[in-house]
């Protein structure tokens, strides 16, 4: 990579419990020499799995790459709740299980929270109130009206049958979800706890896919950080192989047009309302139709 140029693209990370999602790409802005790098989802520190970054003029494409699904694996706990909902916070309320927990109540639990959600995130968490995040409320010992925010979980099942831990008066089992963006994984499992009448805590969470990518296709940070330029290089994969709107190979006077940000009243509106605009073999732009113009123009621009 020659000095002061950039790489643009995507690296899908595997990131490890125990870091950041920034700490990541602080590392990964160390290994590349480059400053714009960003990722598109973050991750707490405690969970793993996939995390995207975008570097370069891919930036431009995380809030897309956001809106699309995350895919988790984790563990619920139930018969004691924490502070922050996962099992990094204190212990806020028990009620040891004197009989198991009956698995018809659990599946009916599971669909009454899939499909479009009412969330109330916990104190402990990064969502902003009046430009202050909550967390630095409970920091501060003030008080906080808590939002609710709206999610949509696609998919939401166990993995495991019911388990009771060792030497303890608690069940846990393991869980799949599949949501939209702006879920909270410990919410919903707290929330899995209240629909039995019992607290609960997430206590293990991995993401398994998110943005288009699963975690077959992440590299593992440790490996990312010990390779040669050429190597990362390689696993850096082109922003074409997460836009698949249909692709427009641009004549001319078109690449003309769109290498300079202008708008386009030839083309036709279509079902998908965007087209990926090819010069050759470069992908230059994606144009979005306007309806309110009735005309195409640069929503994104690589070239």
């Amino acid at each position: 990579m020659v000095a002061g140029s950039t790489v643009t693209g995507l690296l899908v990370v595997n990131k490890p419990k125990g870091m950041t999602s920034f700490g990541v790409v602080a590392r990964v802005r160390r290994l590349t020499g480059q400053k714009k790098i960003g990722h598109a989802g973050t991750l707490d520190p405690n969970v793993d799995g996939v995390l995207v970054l975008a570097l370069g003029k891919a930036t431009k494409l995380i809030d897309l790459l956001q809106q699309r699904p995350k895919t988790y694996t984790g563990t619920v706990t139930f018969g004691y709740a924490t502070e922050s909902q996962d099992a990094d916070g204190a212990v806020v309320a028990k009620q040891p299980l004197t009989t198991g927990i009956n698995p018809a109540d659990l599946a009916r639990a599971l669909t009454e929270l899939t499909g479009y959600i009412i969330q109330v995130p916990p104190i402990y968490s990064a969502v902003k109130v009046n430009g202050k995040r909550l967390y630095e409320y409970a920091r501060a010992g003030e008080t906080v009206t808590l939002p609710e925010r709206a999610a949509t979980i696609y998919d939401f099942r166990t993995t495991s049958p019911l388990r009771w831990l060792t030497n303890q008066p608690y069940q846990a089992v393991d869980f799949t979800a599949t949501v939209s963006k702006g879920t909270y994984i410990r919410t919903l499992a707290y929330d899995l706890g209240q629909r039995l009448g019992l607290p609960a805590t997430m206590t293990a969470l991995t993401r398994t896919a998110g943005s288009g990518f699963t975690l077959a296709e992440a590299v593992p940070l440790e490996d990312l950080m010990a390779m040669a330029p050429s190597d990362w290089q390689q696993a850096v994969k082109g922003i074409d192989q997460v836009l698949d709107w249909p692709r427009k190979d641009l004549t001319e006077a078109e690449a003309f047009a769109v290498r300079h940000g202008q708008k386009i009243s030839a083309w036709p509106a279509t079902t998908a309302g965007y087209y990926c605009c090819y010069d050759g073999q470069e992908l230059v732009a994606v144009y979005a139709y306007d309806q309110e113009e009735a005309c195409w123009r640069s929503r994104y621009y690589f070239a």
